[in-house]
């Protein structure tokens, strides 16, 4: 006897209000997604000594962090900071092989690469490459000269200012060039947020009356917590220029 295949089962209607009508728009969900990361990236420039001008405005963000000053704790500077803060900047920048420069490419006229990378630990652990990043968001034009710069400096300092905190920061000041890969394959706490209330109307729905979704529905919430989660490795070679 030829055996009947059983049909598939067709899949229940989509409960009314798991999505509200205006969810895309009232969360400006594309433009989070998809349209920030792509514009709102600070463009490279190639490394160059910092100005006197640009030295005024970073000379006292330094100093009221603790940075580079005469009572910063652990061994004095040698060299200015001013020097210092060119070679790190110089470090930031580099690239080498599709990825980061290691400290030992930086150029014998900066220092010992050890006592440039100590110091760059140093003010990473004091909060400064936050507060630098934080003071570009509120004053692009005073820095923009620096934005590059700046932003490379944060990006590797991640893992020092606490990897999910600085990824949020970034975000939210929209320095997209300050994360370590696109922003679609980092997780998003925010985001996390603002779709929390979906799944929790799909979970519900599901214990009130067992229902069967199609497998649109299933697409869509499995986007959105790939969104929200983020990738568990990132390629070196995903980091911005």
């Amino acid at each position: 006897m030829p055996l009947h295949r059983r049909k598939p089962r067709r899949p229940d209607p989509i409960p009314a209000g798991l999505f509200p009508a205006d969810f895309l728009a009232r969360h400006d969900i594309l433009r989070r997604i998809y349209l920030d990361p792509l514009t709102c990236l600070t463009p490279p420039r190639p490394w160059a000594p910092m100005t006197d001008r640009e030295w005024a405005e970073m000379e006292p963000l330094m100093a009221a962090m603790g940075c580079g000053g005469l009572h910063e704790r652990g061994r004095p500077l040698d060299g200015t900071p001013r020097a210092r803060l060119d070679a790190i900047f110089r470090w930031a920048t580099t690239k080498h092989q599709g990825g980061r420069a290691p400290w030992r490419l930086l150029p014998p006229g900066h220092g010992k690469p050890d006592t440039v990378s100590r110091s760059y630990r140093r003010w990473a652990r004091a909060g400064l490459w936050p507060r630098l990043l934080v003071a570009l968001a509120m004053h692009p034009r005073r820095l923009a000269t620096l934005a590059h710069r700046i932003c490379c400096a944060f990006r590797r300092a991640i893992r020092l200012c606490g990897n999910l905190h600085a990824i949020v920061l970034a975000r939210r000041l929209k320095l997209f060039s300050a994360l370590p890969a696109p922003s679609q394959f980092l997780p998003d706490p925010d985001l996390s947020e603002t779709y929390q209330p979906v799944f929790t109307r799909f979970a519900q729905s599901m214990l009130e009356r067992p229902w069967h979704p199609p497998r649109q529905l299933w697409r869509t919430l499995h986007s959105m917590h790939r969104f929200v989660a983020g990738r568990a490795r990132i390629p070196r070679w995903m980091e911005p220029a």
